[in-house]
C-alpha cells in the first residue's frame, strides 16, 4: 500500500521522505528526548523473525517473537502517562516489561533488542555499579537503594510488592520541576526481575548511557523545554536512514527463526482393493 502521498509521520527520514527533513539534532539527557519513531524497536523485531498480528484500522501493533515465547503490545493509552508498551510472555504473567509513551524508543530497543540474548542473571551491585559508573547518584528512597540521573530528572529504583512471596520490579520515573516545588511527570516503566537477565540488563545500559539521541528538526518534546541539551548533529538524515538499514540487515543475519511446524500426521496406509 502506498502512503508517501500522505501526510504522516509515516513518512519520516527511516524509510521515505528523506529530504523533508532538513537536518538533525543531538539531545540530551536521552531520557528527556522524547519516544522517537517506534519503528527503531518495532521493525528490528520483525526483522528478527517476530510476526505482526496488528488488526487493519485499529491503531495498535501485536508482536510475536518466533518462537511464540513473547509478545509486544503497542498501544496507544488514554493516559498518556499510563504504559503504552508492553512486552511480556504470551502464556501466563511470569513478568512484564512497560514503558509510557515518551520513553525514548532507543531506551526501550536496550530491553527488546536482548529478549534472545542468552547471559547470566546480573548481580544486582553490578547493575547499580553501571549506573554510578555514568554518574547517577545512589541514594536510599523509603528504606530502597536508587539511582537519581546526572541532571537529577530521572530515578532508577528497584522496589518489592509485599505480597508473601515479594515481586522484586526495577521502576523508572521521569519527571522534571515545576514552580511551588511540583513535578511533571514525563514516563514511567518497570520491569519485573524474573524478565529475561540479558534484557533487564540491555534496558539499564541504554537508559544510563550518555550518549545523546538523534531527533529530527522540531521533534524534541514540548513537555522538556528548558531542560534540554540540543545541538546541531554532523550525521545527515539520509546517514541515520542508512544506520537503520543496516541495523535491520544486522538483524535479519542474526534473528531467530520461527520454529519449524511439525509434519501433519501421516494417513494410515490404505489397502488397494483387488478386484
Amino acid at each position: 500500500m502506498s502512503h508517501e502521498r500522505f501526510y504522516s509521520r509515516v513518512n519520516g527520514p527511516t524509510l521515505h521522505r528523506v529530504n523533508a527533513v532538513r537536518w538533525l539534532d543531538e539531545v540530551s539527557p536521552r531520557h528527556l528526548a522524547g519516544g522517537g519513531d517506534p519503528r527503531h524497536v518495532t521493525e528490528q523485531l520483525l526483522a528478527s523473525g517476530w510476526s505482526n498480528h496488528s488488526v487493519p484500522g485499529y491503531p495498535h501493533v501485536l508482536l510475536e517473537s518466533p518462537d511464540r515465547q513473547w509478545h509486544l503490545t503497542l498501544e496507544p493509552a488514554q493516559d498518556e502517562f499510563m504504559p503504552s508498551w508492553r512486552v511480556h510472555p504470551a502464556q501466563g504473567r511470569a513478568w512484564s516489561a512497560q514503558f509510557g509513551i515518551h520513553a525514548p524508543v532507543e531506551i526501550i530497543a536496550g530491553f527488546t533488542d536482548a529478549l534472545h540474548s542468552n547471559g547470566p542473571s546480573p548481580d544486582e551491585e553490578e547493575l547499580w555499579r553501571l549506573a554510578a559508573s555514568r554518574g547517577w547518584t545512589m541514594q536510599l528512597l523509603g528504606g530502597q537503594l536508587a539511582a537519581l540521573s546526572p541532571d537529577e530528572s530521572a530515578l532508577l529504583s528497584r522496589e518489592s510488592s509485599l505480597a508473601d512471596t515479594p515481586v522484586h520490579r526495577w521502576w523508572v520515573q521521569v519527571s522534571v520541576p515545576l514552580p511551588e516545588k511540583q513535578q511533571r511527570w514525563i514516563w514511567n516503566a518497570s520491569i519485573d526481575e524474573a524478565a529475561p537477565p540479558a534484557a533487564l540488563t540491555g534496558f539499564i545500559d541504554a537508559l544510563t548511557d550518555p550518549t545523546p539521541l538523534l531527533r529530527w528538526e522540531g521533534q524534541e518534546p514540548r513537555h522538556a523545554f528548558g531542560f534540554l541539551d540540543t545541538r546541531r548533529s554532523p550525521i545527515t538524515p539520509e546517514q541515520q536512514r542508512q544506520q537503520h538499514l543496516r541495523r535491520l540487515e544486522a538483524a535479519q543475519r542474526t534473528g531467530t527463526h520461527a520454529p519449524t511446524p511439525p509434519p501433519p500426521p501421516s494417513e494410515p496406509a490404505r489397502h488397494k482393493r483387488r478386484r
